[in-house]
């Protein structure tokens, strides 16, 4: 099937790459008339609220809000703007009013609204609320924020008075720089890996260009669904989109061009050598991708409505990438030939025994040994697994910027919870100042608040703000929220009112639950559907048993490493929440995908004759420096998300499922099993020697089967 579908595409190439521009640019204008200049910008969003089903408390309370303290408008970013002396000592008659001097006229292009300064209980410390009038990521605010700081810190030289400015518009505004260098570090990682595999800048620079065009009409399709859809892209989608649409794209492109070369160096011409290479790795790359694609769509499942927008996002990235490279990539490379590899020249003689071939030939040799060892390797890392902790702290800001320091200093003098209040609204007839001002009493008596923030009531409703004495989003919050606050904000309510208690600690105590269901829901199903892919594509029962096994084992040992970087050699209290399943999908289906490579060379020497051991040599030799090669991008990719506040953890602990993935498992574990057990592996199926079928010429013409080795 894919020799014919090879065939088709080198016939009309030109046709093949003239489709993809059209389509790309029809996509491009079309999110353009729909999202306007702001692109994703505009569907892009963090109110995690806005993903949890209605039957939740928290929900409950923002759609009550809602209705009964209507916003003016739209709502738009926000920072706070934090005083206090640099001495550190308690703010004097003088500087607060140097303070307030300072805070007054405050406002200009993109400000909506300066808060007067608040004063800390202990007096070191003045706050005021700055609304902008635009969301976060927009121009606007970035430029509002670059000016309210250097105009605030203008007006306090020569006080004895410091300035800082946090909150999400800040905590935003010190983040694109981090944002930057991953975008430009990915890139210039996978261009330096591609030139470095293949020798040739043509080849990168051509990956690159495609990838970065088909994956312009990837992304303008999820926009454009969700805006049609009203749905919030929030960052996890945002972040992890370019780095799928590149890094596995770049691995298929590296799948296609290795046997691709390989085909050349025969001496086939080269639209013979892409129909060859397509038909005899085209179906590994397809069912590699289908496994990919499969296991973020069991995202589908999830009760948190970010995930199931994740999934599908992703799923989609990989099928089009997927569909690219079998199509777009062969296209182009067909045209070009051997000049694609220019000016190498060494890609002309059969490779030298490298790593790949010293790893076959020990693993032939000692296939027990090296599978204990594979299996001691994720033993050992997984084992730290066990100490995981879950983290729902998503205020993480850069370590070292403004942000960061400013909220030092406003903790210092404000209870953790002041940023984020926790509103219990109050609703029923007869509420009166008096009785709301009793609730809130009896409610700041409980240990977890540290301050009543501000009462307000209107006719037969009430808002009252809490902050909380623990960080809103740590573990000792989300349980008093739970067991705690909620109860008592129940209990002690008026007679005849009802209670809502929101907020975002009240959020992700919602959050934390519907993830711990999904935990135990998600990495089963996902499982289950990665067995069938390989079932329907190797059609035996022993290879796919311990394929899933090996990603498993792969994903724990992931776990377990993130847990003693982050959580032992950083000292965070916990792995960020999303971690699990992120890591999941993505060590699972990516480990698959390299297991699947392998193995398919496995049985495809096994076809041609080759003893059990001679096969798994053999098929390390070849198909084991592409899955190397893809590998390393890969996970060069998710590194350079390290540098990222938010997705660091994220992108350390795929980066080194990747590794896991291609050389524990890939070079190692699965090809040391399928050497003890050879055929026996894929029963029922019977893998004996078998005729290399003819393949087809550009024409659609038969080629003699001695030219498919």
């Amino acid at each position: 099937m894919f020799e014919r579908w090879g065939a088709a595409v080198v016939r009309h190439p030109v046709r093949v790459i003239a489709a993809w521009l059209v389509l790309v640019m029809g996509l491009g204008g079309l999110g353009y008339l729909v999202l306007g200049p702001d692109g994703v910008a505009a569907v892009a969003g963090q109110n995690e609220a806005d993903f949890l089903p209605e039957r939740y408390e928290s929900v409950q309370a923002a759609r009550f809000a809602e209705r009964a303290f209507p916003s003016d408008g739209p709502e738009g970013a926000s920072a706070v703007l934090v005083l206090s002396r640099a001495d550190g000592a308690a703010l004097g008659a003088d500087d607060q009013a140097s303070g307030r001097d300072a805070v007054a006229g405050l406002g200009g292009a993109g400000v909506r609204e300066v808060s007067e300064p608040t004063l800390s209980p202990n007096g070191k410390v003045m706050l005021a609320q700055v609304t902008f009038a635009d969301d976060v990521g927009q121009p606007e605010v970035s430029s509002a924020v670059s000016r309210l700081r250097a105009e605030t810190s203008e007006r306090l030289s020569g006080t004895p008075l410091r300035s800082g400015y946090t909150g999400e518009a800040a905590v935003a505004k010190d983040s694109e720089l981090l944002d930057l260098l991953v975008s430009v570090g990915m890139i210039v990682m996978i261009l330096v890996l591609l030139v470095v595999i293949f020798r040739s800048p043509w080849v990168a620079l051509l990956n690159l260009l495609i990838i970065a065009l088909v994956g312009q009409g990837a992304v303008a399709v999820i926009a454009i669904v969700a805006k049609a859809t009203g749905t919030t892209l929030d960052g996890s989608v945002t972040g992890l989109l370019p780095v799928v649409l590149f890094g596995v794209g770049t691995d298929y492109v590296v799948f296609l061009l290795y046997r691709y070369r390989e085909r050349l160096r025969l001496g086939e011409d080269r639209r013979t050598a892409m129909v060859a290479a397509l038909g005899r790795v085209g179906s590994a790359i397809g069912v590699s991708a289908l496994a990919v694609a499969v296991s973020f769509g069991a995202l589908l499942l999830s009760g948190f409505g970010s995930f199931r927008i994740l999934g599908p996002a992703l799923a989609f990235a990989v099928l089009v990438m997927v569909l690219a490279g079998l199509t777009l990539i062969p296209a182009v490379f067909s045209l070009l030939g051997h000049r694609a590899f220019w000016p190498s020249k060494a890609w002309r003689n059969e490779p030298r025994a490298g790593l790949a071939a010293r790893t076959g030939d020990l693993v032939a040799r000692r296939p027990a040994a090296v599978a204990l060892a594979a299996i001691a390797i994720l033993a050992a890392l997984g084992a730290a697994a066990l100490a995981h902790r879950p983290s729902y702290d998503i205020a993480t800001m850069p370590a070292g910027t403004e942000s960061a320091r400013t909220m030092q200093r406003l903790e210092s003098g404000f209870p953790a919870g002041t940023l984020s209040p926790t509103s219990v609204y109050l609703s029923g007839p007869g509420l009166t100042e008096q009785t709301v001002g009793a609730y809130a009493e009896r409610l700041a008596a409980l240990p977890i608040v540290g301050e009543v923030g501000g009462v307000r009531t209107t006719g037969e409703a009430a808002q009252i703000d809490l902050l909380l004495a623990a960080a809103p989003f740590s573990e000792k919050a989300l349980d008093a929220m739970v067991h705690e606050l909620r109860p008592a904000a129940h209990a002690a309510a008026p007679a005849g009112s009802t209670v809502h208690v929101g907020g975002e600690t009240s959020v992700f105590a919602d959050v934390r639950a519907v993830v711990e269901v999904d935990l135990r829901v998600i990495l089963p199903a996902a499982g289950l559907l990665i067995g069938l892919v390989l079932l329907l594509m190797l059609r035996g029962v022993l290879a796919p048993a311990y394929l899933l096994g090996a990603v498993v084992g792969g994903f724990v040992a992931t776990l377990g490493a993130a847990v003693l970087v982050f959580q032992g050699a950083v000292g965070r209290p916990g792995l960020t929440f999303t971690l699990p399943l992120i890591v999941y999908m993505f060590v699972a289906s990516i480990g698959t995908d390299y297991n699947i490579l392998i193995i398919a060379r496995i049985r495809e020497e096994l076809r041609d004759g080759a003893s059990r051991r001679e096969a798994v040599r053999m098929a390390l030799r070849q198909a084991g420096p592409p899955v190397a090669a893809a590998g390393v991008i890969l996970a060069a990719s998710f590194g350079a998300l390290t540098v990222s506040a938010t997705l660091a953890e994220v992108g350390f602990a795929v980066a080194v499922g990747v590794l896991l993935s291609t050389f524990v498992l890939s070079w190692l574990l699965v090809p040391a099993l399928t050497a003890l057990l050879g055929r026996a592996a894929f029963w029922p199926a019977r893998v004996g020697r078998t005729a290399a079928p003819p393949a087809a010429d550009p024409t659609g013409a038969p080629v003699s089967a001695t030219m498919v080795p």
